[in-house]
């Protein structure tokens, strides 16, 4: 009636073995169906934190806060990695779209602003310039990189759409192409290695996100988010864990088609910036090309798995030689920009800094009829903020904002296609009129005041700085 010990030892391992084996499928199923990436990709993200790091990064926090030492340091870097990919926690586990679709397409720039003014100290500054730099990365990436790639590596929508080709216009498309430009580069060793990455740390400060993400789009974190600190812990492990397993993956299956470098300057000034932030941060300590067991079988699901629907997103596309010189240009470029942008700051600081709101998917300003993305999250926001029970006030500078989106009557707005979506948006620009403004730091301190009282129901919405552990 009862098995032997040793049996049902060996019973309980094949079990373990399989639900974990059944668990990963899952969980390839769950991040690649309702949670494409819309970005750069992550290790690109990441890497332009590591090439701007000792140059540009730890200048400025040094000459912001003196005294900080070698171990700060080291945390801010992590924290300026969960700032590099903030933008795209709404895309991964735990999260939700509307928080990425806002800070990629509404007042992108005045998001950033808000967390650089917004930071209180070395660590949540580090975090604020990772976002910065996610900012640049997407407006140089995808306009001269990622958007003409997809026309290259996909003719037949290049027949369809012309020589750029937006997320809007194909996301499948554009996923796998931008996902493929990591892939190539991690398979030549030219990113931070995994077990640096994770010595580092990758760390999100609660506080600073809560308070500048309401002064930008009048919305607390929590209500876009849900549990903030569970969304969270689900974008540090998706960068961390999951996608980082899925990429060796894509490695191994993919690494012998990889195009061979072609030694222009560009190519070689990439190199270099490479060569020296590997010396600088000892990469070659952490590096190691054994290919272990989980990466095997992430491979293995990789290969099985129908490619339909989101899950076509794990068949990578490219690049080739003339598409990766395009990426390897565009991140000379970002990291060019992104220091310069850095040195503004330290010259006339966070008080004067202003940048203008981009759209991210294609590096252009945003306005009516350019992106349908746009003029869909333009209106969600505006039905939120007008919504009966949101706070009675809402940022002066969003209201503005949100206003002159809507200023011109015959602006193309793609939802004048959808009558009752466009009634829908003139009744709730009629209520946003009659509401009263403040200054966006006032209007957060009132809408902070009235969630106090239900602080010990609800959780600690608005915490002091918070990480999220390794």
């Amino acid at each position: 009636m009862f098995c032997q010990p040793k049996r049902c030892a060996m019973n309980n391992r094949t079990f373990r073995r399989r639900f974990r084996n059944l668990s990963v499928l899952c969980a390839l199923l769950f991040f690649f169906a309702p949670h494409p990436s819309r970005a750069y990709s992550f290790l690109t993200h990441e890497s332009i934190i590591d090439l701007a790091w000792d140059p540009a990064i730890k200048p400025l926090l040094l000459k912001r806060y003196p005294h900080t030492t070698a171990t700060g340091l080291r945390i801010a870097h992590g924290y300026a990695y969960g700032g590099s990919t903030i933008q795209d926690a709404g895309y991964y586990p735990f999260g939700k779209d509307f928080f990425s679709d806002l800070t990629h397409y509404v007042r992108t720039g005045a998001f950033v602003t808000a967390l650089l003014r917004d930071s209180r100290n070395v660590d949540e500054f580090a975090f604020a310039l990772g976002a910065l730099s996610h900012y640049v990365g997407d407006a140089i990436g995808h306009s001269y990189a990622v958007n003409p790639a997809v026309a290259i590596e996909f003719p037949g929508l290049h027949r369809q759409y012309g020589k750029i080709i937006t997320y809007e216009d194909s996301p499948h498309s554009h996923v796998r192409t931008e996902f493929a430009f990591d892939i190539d580069q991690l398979s030549k060793d030219r990113f931070a290695p995994t077990a640096y990455l994770r010595s580092v740390g990758m760390y999100v400060p609660r506080r600073l996100m809560n308070q500048a993400f309401y002064e930008t789009y009048g919305l607390s974190l929590r209500s876009v988010l849900g549990n903030e600190r569970v969304a969270f812990r689900g974008y540090r492990s998706s960068v961390r864990q999951f996608l980082t397993r899925v990429a060796y993956a894509e490695v191994l299956l993919h690494r012998k088609r990889m195009p061979p470098d072609v030694n222009t300057p560009q190519f070689r000034e990439f190199q270099a910036r490479l060569q020296t932030a590997g010396q600088q941060n000892h990469w070659q300590r952490f590096r190691t090309h054994h290919i272990g067991f989980s990466t095997r079988f992430y491979a293995f699901l990789i290969l099985i798995v129908p490619k339909v629907g989101s899950l076509s997103d794990l068949s990578i596309r490219g690049p080739n030689q003339a598409t990766e010189q395009r990426y390897i240009y565009s991140v000379n470029d970002a990291v060019d920009e992104y220091d310069f942008l850095i040195g503004t700051i330290g010259r006339v600081g966070v008080r004067n800094f202003s940048l203008p709101n981009l759209d991210l998917d294609t590096g252009f300003p945003s306005f009516p009829g350019s992106y349908a993305l746009t003029d869909k999250t333009y209106a969600k926001l505006l039905d939120r903020i007008t919504r009966p029970g949101v706070a009675p006030h809402v940022p002066e500078a969003l209201k503005d904002s949100v206003l002159a989106y809507y200023a011109n009557p015959n602006a193309p707005d793609t939802l004048k296609k959808h009558r009752r979506e466009w009634r829908r948006v003139q009744a709730d620009l009629a209520l946003l009129r009659q509401k009263p403004a403040l200054p966006a730091h006032l209007a957060y301190i009132r809408n902070l005041s009235a969630q106090s009282p239900s602080r010990n129901k609800t959780g600690p919405a608005f915490s002091e700085p918070s990480t999220l552990t390794q």
